[in-house]
């Protein structure tokens, strides 16, 4: 007999029926020489019985065998009663290796479901594919120098950009220099960024805030539904300083309708930023605090910048003192840990006067 397991699996039963009529064996020899019971042996012929270590043991002296050929055959055979279709686990794999799928379905954006399928096809709409494999129609990417996956970034923008045909706002008429003029006005009080929402809106540019999805960085995103303008915001940090210079990037790639990606953490440190990342940085940095009168600050106060001049700085240029420190931290010239005192929370003004998904508001389309 040819003791080799085969690839395709039987009874360890049909082994040993084999042995068995080569030695021209009945059940009850077989008994005898095992020194079990014609019942155990016919449990053992029918399967209604497995082998067990012992019997492994057992089987193999009697068959001139070892016991680890039974032990495999017994092991090869309960495998293959078990056996599940593994490709639709390496779908959900590949699926769940991609996207945050427990996030999505907790702030239910996607519909929990068991069927891979019915995954693949509720998270192919809410990203506005045809399939998960078809690239996207949009021209808005995520950032590759974070180091993290795509996947969170698009499905975090891809809810803004559902959220953002809700959202109240005027007709656009291209450009944003009165809707500037209009924001210029609230960067010195905190509870002005509770305005912030109505002003663009008024300037037909709709404001949309998502909370982001765990593990990433996500700050902002500027885009266009419709023909009509969007910025998305996720407050991830909720400070003042972060507020506008996100709100005011995110407005400069309006500004020259950008094909430009969604903005991370990374935009504010990144050595190799592309050419539009750096003409947002440099027009946010400047509209909350033009570089002449930044430099010249820094030039009279710097290395030593004490909280009372930053203040008078703060106040003498309209803006709150909260966003020269973001600045001056921008600029290498304040570690993190500096001045964050003047580091005024806003996301709690924001919530609830934009459309806002996250932080207990959820909104079904």
């Amino acid at each position: 007999m040819d003791r080799s397991i085969s690839v395709e699996p039987f009874l360890p039963g049909e082994y040993i029926k084999e042995e068995m009529e080569s030695r021209e064996w009945t059940q009850d020899d077989l008994a005898s020489v095992l020194g079990v019971t014609r019942q155990t042996v016919n449990r053992l012929l029918s399967g209604k019985s497995g082998v067990t270590p012992e019997m492994a043991h057992l089987l193999g002296a009697a068959f001139g065998t070892s016991a680890n050929m039974w032990m495999n055959l017994q092991t090869s055979y309960e495998l293959s009663k078990s056996e599940h279709d593994t490709k639709e686990i390496e779908r959900r794999s590949a699926i769940f290796d991609q996207f945050p799928i427990s996030a999505l379905v907790k702030r239910k954006w996607i519909a929990k479901t068991k069927s891979c399928d019915e995954l693949e096809k509720s998270l192919s709409s809410f990203l506005e594919r045809d399939c998960l494999d078809s690239p996207s129609r949009f021209r808005v990417a995520a950032r590759k120098s974070t180091g993290g996956k795509d996947g969170p970034q698009l499905a975090w923008f891809a809810r803004v950009r559902k959220l953002s045909v809700v959202a109240p706002a005027s007709k656009y008429k291209d450009g944003i220099d009165d809707c500037l003029s209009d924001l210029s006005h609230l960067l010195h009080d905190p509870k002005d960024v509770a305005v912030v929402p109505k002003v663009l809106s008024d300037h037909g540019i709709r404001l949309v805030v998502v909370k982001h999805l765990p593990k990433t960085k996500i700050d902002g995103v500027a885009t266009w539904v419709k023909g009509e303008p969007v910025v998305g915001l996720s407050l991830r940090y909720g400070r003042i300083d972060n507020f506008w210079f996100t709100l005011l990037h995110e407005l400069t790639h309006i500004k020259y309708r950008d094909e430009a990606p969604v903005d991370t953490e990374e935009m504010f440190k990144t050595d190799e930023e592309s050419n539009i990342e750096i003409r947002a940085n440099d027009e946010a940095a400047s509209f909350l605090v033009p570089r002449e009168k930044l430099d010249s600050f820094i030039l009279r106060a710097g290395p030593l910048y004490y909280q009372r001049r930053v203040i008078q700085f703060a106040n003498a240029n309209g803006i709150h003192p909260g966003i020269v420190v973001g600045q001056l931290q921008r600029r290498g010239e304040l570690d993190y840990s500096q001045l964050r005192k003047l580091l005024a929370p806003i996301r709690d003004r924001v919530i609830g006067k934009a459309i806002t998904d996250g932080w207990g508001n959820n909104i079904q389309l």
